[in-house]
């Protein structure tokens, strides 16, 4: 008989563990291997379909019992009768040994086991196989995926929209960019790519690459901008204005005594998503005047002495 899978060893259990640390393991597990978590990683696939396998037989009380009683004695799991692919029909007696019927209820000869079960693996190694082995029916192997880069300008990160993309093997596939997404987001077209051997279409998985803006940083959905004031500005206060990404122009008031890389929050003007929208920080860099004339720094001294500032 070919070699029985372990779900306890593939969930990482002891044969003794609750329902509940089962169910909690299996959880772990099914997101760590789960398959749209792991694009690029061999393998993750077939070990999160052992892992529901193995959950699928021992979250269910009757379906435990029984692996675990056919585990240790795999003919004894067969109390009752069976037919074998021959058509020939059997039962267990007590003494363990199998009788051939003769007829529907009268028991004529005993039978060898390994005879026995060598006829009836038509009828029952199919269920060993399914319930125990890596060696039974499986599903075909799913279609490759296809990686491929969108490469967006900042002002169409921010604003989202439809486009259509051209994958590595030629083909068009259209898709809607989210609004306001970041560098790096990835989206999967189901069944959108290749076509596999038995026809089933591959998964798309699409990385959004989103360029730089010369006036505006971008840090989650919150927008950064540097805006410059002289020194009698920054120390009198002054406006300045300004036009966010959105093209809108807003106007930026900057308080008397404002110190050189103070940060001034404009709410609600950073990245607008369907489920957020960040702020706006205009960062104050200070300069100082560099080709006063001997009238302006006269005027100044003059000023700076009767204000008590010198």
């Amino acid at each position: 008989m070919p070699e029985r899978k372990n779900y306890y060893d593939i969930l990482g259990v002891s044969e003794k563990a609750s329902a509940a640390e089962i169910k909690k393991v299996y959880r772990k597990l099914a997101q760590q291997y789960h398959p749209d978590r792991n694009p690029d990683k061999p393998g993750a696939e077939e070990k999160f379909k052992a892992v529901q396998e193995a959950y699928s037989v021992l979250s269910d009380a009757e379906k435990r019992k029984e692996y675990d009683r056919m585990r240790k004695n795999p003919f004894g799991a067969f109390d009752g009768t069976f037919t074998a692919a021959n058509g020939d029909r059997f039962y267990r007696a007590p003494d363990g040994t199998f009788v051939r019927y003769s007829s529907p209820n009268e028991p004529s000869e005993f039978g060898d086991v390994g005879e026995i079960f060598g006829d009836a693996l038509g009828g029952i190694g199919d269920f060993f196989s399914r319930m125990f082995t890596n060696e039974g029916p499986r599903n075909p192997r799913p279609p490759a995926s296809t990686q491929t880069v969108l490469q967006l300008s900042f002002d169409q990160a921010l604003q989202g929209g439809k486009t259509e993309i051209a994958l590595p093997d030629g083909a068009k596939v259209r898709l809607t960019i989210p609004k306001g997404v970041r560098d790096g987001f990835k989206i999967r077209l189901k069944e959108q790519g290749r076509p596999g051997p038995d026809g089933r279409r591959g998964d798309v998985y699409v990385t959004f690459k989103v360029a730089s803006h010369p006036r505006f940083r971008r840090e989650e959905d919150d927008l950064y901008a540097t805006e410059s004031i002289n020194a009698i500005e920054a120390m009198l206060g002054t406006t300045r204005g300004l036009v966010n990404p959105y093209g809108k122009r807003i106007k930026v008031s900057v308080p008397a005594g404002t110190q050189p890389g103070a940060k001034l929050r404009l709410k609600g003007q950073g990245v607008r998503t369907p489920q957020h929208t960040g702020d706006l920080y205009v960062e104050i860099q200070v300069t100082v005047p560099q080709n006063l004339t001997a009238a302006q720094r006269d005027a100044l001294r003059k000023a700076a002495e009767a204000a008590g500032l010198v």
